[in-house]
């Protein structure tokens, strides 16, 4: 969104540079060309006036057309927002995550790539418990834990449900399980209250790193697999995959 916004106001000042001394410039041309007949005084004063006129219309002008252009551009970040973000969380939706994972995979030849599927466990207990919007609440809470926890510049996307995933460079696996199992703490202490009960969750994690030949798919069908493993020995834990 915000090289969007750069790319915008750059283009902007460019565009308004050019129209301003542009219709300045060739104002003035005018004005001197058919005023060779004033004194030289009046010559001066006479482009002078024409040129301000000038800048002051071209002005207005622009104004409007930025005014116009502004609500263009807000309403395609509204929609670009729309199409790319969960509405609940504010994540990267599935949609998202997949474009952005699929371009991180295919210029990872020179870095690990390792991918972590979490899961929060028991999440339908909080739902029939206390509630579908405490179900969204907790939803929101283990979005923004995820967020503080995973690493610098790691992709954070909620896939659908419960589920959630974080894709991330690493130097080996050995980072990878120091990565999820901070992650999963944080999971676990991130309680919180909801309309005067406390709502504490776990989550369980499935690991996987991407290897020669990869698609996302095949690294988020192993992962998925280590999941479902760390839920059958116990959740509140995480599997690398095989």
């Amino acid at each position: 969104m915000q090289d969007i916004k750069k790319r915008f106001w750059k283009q902007q000042i460019r565009l308004i540079i050019i129209v301003l001394a542009g219709a300045i410039g060739s104002t003035m041309l005018g004005a001197w060309l058919t005023s060779a007949h004033l004194d030289p005084a009046a010559r001066v004063q006479t482009v002078f006036t024409s040129a301000l006129m000038s800048a002051i219309v071209a002005s207005l002008l622009l104004a409007y057309t930025l005014r116009q252009t502004m609500r263009y551009l807000r309403l395609h970040l509204k929609v670009r927002h729309m199409a790319n973000c969960d509405d609940l969380t504010g994540l990267a939706n599935r949609r998202s995550f997949t474009e952005q994972a699929t371009a991180r995979l295919a210029v990872a030849a020179s870095v690990k790539i390792g991918l972590l599927l979490v899961d929060i466990d028991w999440f339908k207990r909080v739902n029939d418990t206390f509630g579908h919007e405490a179900g969204d609440e907790t939803l929101v809470h283990m979005a923004n834990t995820l967020v503080h926890a995973a690493p610098e510049g790691a992709l954070v996307a909620r896939l659908g449900g419960e589920e959630f995933t974080i894709l991330c460079t690493i130097e080996n696996e050995s980072q990878l399980k120091d990565i999820a199992e901070t992650v999963r703490r944080a999971g676990e202490a991130a309680g919180f209250i909801y309309r005067g009960d406390p709502i504490r969750v776990t989550i369980s994690l499935g690991l996987s790193v991407a290897r020669p030949g990869d698609t996302l798919s095949t690294l988020l069908n192993r992962a998925d697999r280590a999941l479902y493993d760390a839920k059958n020995r116990g959740r509140n834990r995480f599997a690398l995959a095989a």
